[in-house]
């Protein structure tokens, strides 16, 4: 209780006291009105301030706010393996229906490292055995495919098909370069379907008239050594010599 609510009830009692005292004392009490109207009002603020004080503070509780969390669901992320491994190359011949391409080289001519005179014209043939399973038909081909070409056709066909086990000569003309040297000429062999299964070339040496000119046959020179001869004819000469005679 604060000291202003004790003052208040302090003075509340003494009037209280005095009105019985005077009560007592068989006089007529006298009402002193103002004083009434001020122990009444006091007395309302004594018993409001009681009141307040008994009555709990109001106090202001903010009402929790509802907050929506969204989660996100886990999204599983790919995961890359890199394996390192070799890198393998398998070289198999080209299958087409029927069979199998597969050739071999069996000779050329004019034959490798030829002397060709510069500028000059000449034909290589080459002869090609089948030895896989399919035939070669004449949309088989032959074609340029690196080196010197030296004014060669870019494509020439089989003249006639080739079965397995036989063999194919097919011819294409060069020109010698201009220049002097070793040149080598690289060819594919293709089948119908457009693909390579076997590299063969030529190799020439071009050469000046002078280095391709075959030496002459040596002879052999026989030297004849005639000694000339004279005949000596002795011819016998008989010499008479005369005497004389002495006379008796």
């Amino acid at each position: 209780m604060s000291i202003k609510t004790r003052k208040i009830s302090v003075f509340t009692i003494a009037m209280v006291l005095l009105s019985f005292l005077m009560s007592a004392c068989g006089g007529e009490p006298t009402i002193d009105i103002n004083m009434q109207k001020t122990h009444f009002a006091q007395t309302a603020d004594v018993q409001a301030s009681m009141t307040a004080q008994a009555q709990p503070t109001a106090t202001n509780t903010s009402m929790p706010t509802a907050t929506m969390t969204f989660t996100p669901e886990a999204t599983p992320t790919p995961t890359a393996t890199i394996t390192d491994s070799e890198s393998v190359t398998t070289v198999t011949q080209p299958v087409i229906p029927g069979g199998s391409d597969v050739a071999r080289w069996m000779s050329n001519d004019p034959p490798d490292n030829a002397k060709i005179a510069p500028g000059q014209k000449f034909t290589v043939t080459w002869a090609l055995e089948n030895i896989g399973t399919s035939t070669w038909t004449t949309n088989y081909y032959i074609q340029f495919a690196s080196g010197e070409q030296m004014g060669a056709q870019e494509k020439v066909f089989l003249p006639y098909p080739v079965s397995n086990g036989t063999n194919v000569k097919i011819s294409v003309e060069f020109t010698a370069p201009s220049s002097t040297g070793v040149v080598q000429s690289n060819w594919k062999l293709y089948n119908a379907n457009d693909m390579a299964f076997y590299d063969f070339y030529i190799i020439i040496n071009v050469a000046t008239p002078q280095d391709t000119e075959q030496p002459p046959a040596s002879t052999a020179t026989i030297t004849e050594t005639v000694i000339a001869t004279q005949a000596v004819t002795f011819t016998p000469t008989l010499t008479i010599t005369p005497t004389t005679e002495e006379n008796p």
